[in-house]
């Protein structure tokens, strides 16, 4: 059982893209609450996903900046769920928390997840009001209907990008969605494994600089083909898990 943050490293990690005037305010953020923490050990790490700005160089400025920090680069944009990806199998220490790189969430609520590690496997954060067009709020809303109507799993927003995960989750499981559809996949998978979840409303706020390009109709398009190229091994996993019950 862990008693208190000195027991905890934790490896803390930012997707980013078209982020250069974003990611450097939620790296400096996220080092003030990491070290606020008093953690055993903590690492960040910024993926930067190939950005046509200057992302890249700010990233690699924060680097230097700070001693915990570093960065994996991709020389060409390689989408969402690589970056996701990238972060998690990178991470070395025993948790591991991400977030996106455009500072949409305030990292001091990042100190009630670490509060839960010693009661939960995995704690999720759900936007209490989502800072979005009313465009992103219909494809998030259809899109989470979709997952429980296919995969009967009740997230409030199993998008949100705020999580926190016991790293050995990603010693057992592979990842191959490489769109949205990332963070449901994550998430099922721990359910095959029984590992424990506990959601957390956190403040979502609005875009100031950068692009946003999740709601993309491509992006949209490759995600819902992943959740049916899924669902058929969901399933016989579910009724393998069911019949050795």
């Amino acid at each position: 059982m862990i008693h208190g943050n000195s027991d905890i490293s934790l490896s803390v990690f930012f997707p980013a893209y078209y982020d250069e005037k974003n990611i450097g305010k939620v790296v400096d953020s996220a080092v003030k609450v990491l070290e606020e923490l008093k953690l055993k050990d903590y690492e960040v790490i910024i993926i930067e996903d190939g950005s046509p700005d200057k992302t890249d160089e700010v990233a690699d400025a924060l680097a230097e900046k700070y001693p915990k920090v570093r960065v994996i680069h991709h020389e060409k944009n390689m989408g969402y769920g690589a970056t996701l990806k990238d972060g998690f199998l990178n991470a070395k220490m025993d948790y591991v928390f991400y977030t996106d790189g455009d500072n949409q969430f305030d990292l001091n609520e990042l100190k009630k997840f670490t509060a839960l590690i010693p009661y939960s496997d995995i704690v999720v954060g759900y936007r209490k009001t989502k800072q979005y067009s009313l465009y992103r709020k219909f494809t998030s809303l259809c899109y989470n209907y979709l997952l429980k109507l296919i995969f009967d799993i009740h997230y409030w927003d199993i998008d949100c990008a705020f999580k926190l995960f016991r790293s050995d989750l990603f010693k057992k499981i592979e990842i191959n969605s490489v769109d949205a559809f990332i963070d449901a996949e994550i998430m099922l998978k721990a359910k095959l494994l029984d590992y424990t979840v506990t959601e957390i409303g956190v403040m979502h706020l609005p875009r100031v600089d950068g692009i946003s390009t999740g709601a993309r109709p491509s992006v949209i398009l490759r995600t819902i083909k992943e959740v049916f190229e899924y669902r058929k091994e969901y399933l016989r996993e579910m009724n393998n898990k069911t019949k050795s019950s």
